[in-house]
């Protein structure tokens, strides 16, 4: 949170001078995010725990807790269970903070396989890199990079795979940090747009979804959310910010269908798009194809736009008679690095005044300009979902190689290698988004026991399900793998 700023709630929302009072200056509320040591970044959550003391010259977050004696252990290991990914990071920050002291504490490798050792070491040399290049040492973080990358690969284990693409973004950032390479457009980098994909690595992205249970537990808890709110409405109309495809209506059209056969008149989807329209109008058909193989009476429309500050309420042709739902899946995290494009957007919303706003974001802190603190952030949460691709995705997967060259691997490059306006991948957790969202007047919505538990049910359906897990925050709800947290889904009304 940001302790040092406060709040003023009394503002009007829908005027766009509303800002956040910072030190009695008006400012935007994502205008200053990650300044400096009071950015937020939840030191506290227990998944990003670096088992460490916190020592005043470590450069690397302190998400500390107490050691016995103060020494660095090992937990026992059952030699057929090897350490996560997440664990090992953990340990190489065990060592560097070490290396970095005047303590002779060491870690006890005794219970570690060889490859783990390996994997610490690996590890440990990418975040002294790290270190060598926020301290601007530039010759000596290259030939450190040089030696991640001559060990890391693509095919390797998650750990490799995670260093491979972190030392190959630290590489390019050490290179335009020394005016090495010109810009080449990591400002315009996004998040991976399957609608802009060629059919080959569409499909592949298409099976990841469906092999791993995270992303399917956000769509299927999203629709519960949608569903409870229009449960008893004749017309429903359903607008998505930035529809990306089409399996989630698929499975509410038939949910709508079979539970509200008997009363439901008319369902409408309203698709907000800024490229690939072609793409969009082949969903729209497929979804109104399906509609009509359930004897569904149904509408699909299509709003392009050049911009959101284009977007208006004109756009979406919405009847007196319909009741109205907002889907936004991981778009307006996109819009932080613009302030005013996401202020605007939220005004749009407001005033469309929808039953229920169904909010699915990337939960994560990635937002800090201090470099290391960033990339050590980044660092965790990538490592997690590597971490997801081991469990559900064999090494030579092809699936596995594309979605993590092109989902991970872009996203990694503009966290670590861009700044300023051009750093375009920015997270924050749902406590930042609570704030912002009360500006507009928008209250939490809690989701019933019975869907929680469909939702538990689901996950246990996958081989990995132990190790996802989910857990209510508030009214939010926290997908969690091995206790990181990764997304949030959340239900919002306006008073």
């Amino acid at each position: 949170m940001f302790p040092s700023k406060k709040f003023d709630l009394a503002a009007d929302s829908d005027n766009p001078s509303s800002k956040l009072q910072i030190n009695d200056q008006q400012e935007p509320f994502f205008s200053d995010f990650g300044d400096s040591d009071n950015c937020y970044v939840d030191f506290a959550s227990p998944a990003f725990h670096v088992f460490v003391k916190n020592t005043k010259d470590s450069p690397f977050p302190t998400r500390s807790r107490k050691l016995n004696a103060e020494k660095i252990l090992v937990p026992t290991q059952n030699p057929d269970k090897k350490l996560s990914t997440n664990a090992i990071i953990r340990l190489a920050c065990q060592r560097f903070v070490e290396s970095c002291s005047s303590k002779n504490d060491q870690i006890s490798c005794s219970a570690l396989s060889d490859d783990e050792v390996k994997d610490i070491e690996l590890v440990h040399t990418l975040l002294t890199s790290v270190e060598k290049t926020g301290q601007r040492q530039f010759d000596c973080a290259t030939k450190l990079v040089e030696l991640c990358n001559n060990v890391s690969t693509t095919e390797g284990n998650p750990v490799e795979r995670l260093v491979y693409y972190f030392s190959k973004a630290l590489h390019e950032k050490i290179n335009r940090e020394m005016g090495r390479v010109e810009c080449d457009g990591l400002g315009n980098m996004q998040m991976f747009d399957l609608q802009e994909a060629s059919t080959s690595v569409e499909a592949s992205i298409f099976a990841f979804h469906q092999r791993v249970p995270l992303p399917q537990v956000c769509q299927f808890i999203a629709i519960h959310m949608i569903i409870e709110n229009v449960r008893e409405a004749t017309k429903i109309h359903v607008i998505d910010l930035q529809i990306r495809h089409g399996m989630i209506y698929t499975v509410l059209l038939k949910a709508l269908a079979s539970q509200c056969e008997s009363h439901i008149e008319h369902i409408k989807i309203t698709a907000i798009g800024t490229r690939a329209e072609s793409k969009i109008k082949d969903i729209g058909k497929q979804l109104a194809d399906f509609a009509e193989s359930i004897n569904l009476s149904f509408s699909f429309k299509m709003v392009m736009i050049a911009d959101v500050l284009d977007f208006n309420i004109n756009l979406l042709e919405i009847d007196d008679d319909e009741t109205v739902a907002v889907y936004s899946s991981c778009f307006l995290s996109s819009l932080i690095a613009k302030p005013n494009h996401l202020e605007y957007l939220m005004r749009v919303i407001r005033k469309i005044n929808p039953c229920v706003t169904v909010i699915t974001e990337v939960e994560a802190n990635h937002t800090s300009l201090a470099f290391v603190k960033r990339f050590t952030e980044a660092l965790f949460f990538y490592g997690a979902l590597f971490d997801i691709m081991s469990y559900c995705l064999a090494n030579d997967d092809r699936d596995r190689k594309v979605s993590e060259s092109v989902l991970y691997g872009q996203s990694i490059r503009n966290i670590v290698a861009a700044e300023g306006d051009e750093r375009t991948i920015r997270h924050i957790g749902v406590d930042v988004w609570r704030e912002f969202y009360a500006r507009f007047g928008m209250l939490e919505i809690e989701l019933n026991d019975a869907s929680l538990f469909e939702a538990k049910l689901l996950i246990s359906n996958f081989d990995c399900g132990s190790c996802c897990s989910i857990r209510v925050d508030g009214g939010c709800l926290l997908i969690d793998w091995k206790d990181v947290p990764i997304f949030s889904v959340s239900a919002w009304k306006f008073l």
